[in-house]
């Protein structure tokens, strides 16, 4: 009776995020702040015992499935680091994703899915996600001293694809957290808790190994950074936001760093039974030409452009000062509910104060006017959400019970038009799971 291992096999999960304020001009180094959303993606990998060594791939949210031989992938991607800005493999490890030469790395990539992929006809959404793929198993399994198993890796979403909603961030998140996951639990599970785990020839990288069950706060600071060169196979140059708060999770007030450091981030404190409404404008968006877009604006236009930026960075500010309020007042006091109310009433001026912003920016679009249009006519607060062009509106939603019918009449009005309405609290957690299952020692029956 020989005891047998079965195939390790696990689910994490990130959160979508919101970006409240600070659209665009964070891109800018101005402040913004964003929140999770208690709309996820689960990503579950699972070892398997079938003979092949294949690696197979299911996005059903994208309609996509694909597979890949280990030997394949090994042979192509690991047997050199990606391309590097600067140095050799001796100064590379899975702690260095900044060192890779993201440009270059992600052209190869894309010519390699468009002439392997065997797939008829390949959307941008489907090729970006295997290109991530691809990007963060040779990124994170190449200097790593483990042996990969043939596996299964499912993703799906709550979230509506490029609607502004994270998806993109929240699939990268998840993915990297999953395939760093997996480093740690070989690791663990051959029974050392710290070790170096780089191969011969890489930069040493010692991983330790404490609690299977969920991440720490280094993890998840490595994970957001590896989640951030894969958004830029989607997003061109990314702020960093996305990644940041699907990572982190709760309402996080954002800065870009000075060049060659990390982002400033601040990490606000939950507000009770703070909800929106989402409302899906139906088109997708267009990112990196809605970034264009602004760029080209402040060129030609600098001395309009530039003061809009700076009001929507005083917006930011002075949104993350009243949220900190709001998480600091005692609602069980009467003096304390009117004053929340009041900040509330502050928070919806500025929703509607920084739509119109967005709008001189010429980000928004005509079913995104036509929902602000609708949701003002209500008696209610809304502005798009994201880089624009498309995409998602939210609707501040008011927390006193007596305002709950014209909540209900605005979704009626949107349903009537065609809009697909979700309401979602801000502020859930950051990526988590790990959620382990079919990882006992059995005994062969011979």
């Amino acid at each position: 009776m020989v005891p047998v291992k079965r195939p390790l096999a696990f689910t994490v999960s990130a959160p979508g995020k919101v970006i409240l304020h600070g659209e665009h001009s964070v891109v800018y180094g101005k402040t913004a702040l964003a929140a999770s959303l208690n709309l996820r993606t689960k990503i579950t990998l699972k070892e398997s015992n079938r003979i092949g060594g294949h690696i197979h791939v299911d996005l059903p949210n994208l309609d996509l499935k694909h597979v890949y031989t280990i030997i394949e992938l090994n042979n192509v991607f690991l047997s050199e680091p990606p391309p590097l800005l600067k140095g050799s493999r001796s100064d590379f490890n899975l702690d260095s994703p900044e060192l890779i030469d993201t440009n270059k790395f992600i052209a190869t990539l894309r010519e390699y899915v468009l002439k392997s992929s065997n797939l008829p006809q390949i959307s941008f959404p489907q090729e970006c996600a295997l290109i991530s793929f691809l990007f963060l198993y040779t990124g994170i399994f190449c200097s790593v001293n483990i042996q990969i198993q043939p596996f299964f890796i499912d993703a799906i979403s709550d979230l509506a694809i490029a609607s502004g909603a994270g998806s993109s961030a929240s699939f990268s998140v998840c993915l990297s957290a999953a395939l760093i996951h997996y480093i740690r639990s070989k690791t663990s599970f051959n029974g050392i808790t710290s070790k170096n785990i780089s191969k011969n020839g890489y930069k040493a990288m010692e991983m330790k190994v404490t609690d299977l069950s969920g991440f720490s706060a280094k993890e998840k600071e490595l994970i957001s950074r590896w989640a951030l060169t894969t958004e830029k196979i989607m997003h061109g140059n990314p702020s960093g936001i996305d990644n940041a708060v699907c990572t982190f999770g709760s309402v996080i007030k954002f800065r870009k760093g000075e060049e060659g450091q990390g982002p400033v981030i601040e990490h606000l404190p939950k507000v009770a039974k703070l909800k929106i409404l989402l409302v899906d404008s139906g088109v997708s968006r267009d990112t990196v030409g809605m970034l264009a877009k602004v760029s080209e604006r402040l060129e030609s236009f600098p001395e309009v452009v530039r003061p809009t930026l700076d009001a929507m960075d005083g917006i930011a500010i002075a949104a993350a000062d009243i949220l900190k309020q709001l998480g600091e007042s005692d609602a069980a006091i009467g003096d304390a509910i009117e004053q929340q109310n009041s900040l509330i009433t502050k928070l919806e001026e500025l929703v509607d104060m920084n739509q119109a912003l967005l709008n001189a920016l010429g980000v928004s679009h005509p079913l995104l006017d036509r929902i602000c249009r609708t949701v003002t006519k209500c008696g209610l607060h809304a502005k798009m959400t994201g880089a624009g062009g498309g995409g998602y509106a939210f609707i501040l939603l008011p927390a006193c019970v007596s305002q709950q019918a014209k909540v209900q009449k605005v979704k009626e009005q949107l349903q009537r038009k065609g809009f697909v309405c979700t309401e979602t609290e801000l502020g859930s957690a950051g990526v988590a799971g790990c959620s382990l299952f079919l990882l006992f020692w059995c005994r062969n029956h011979k």
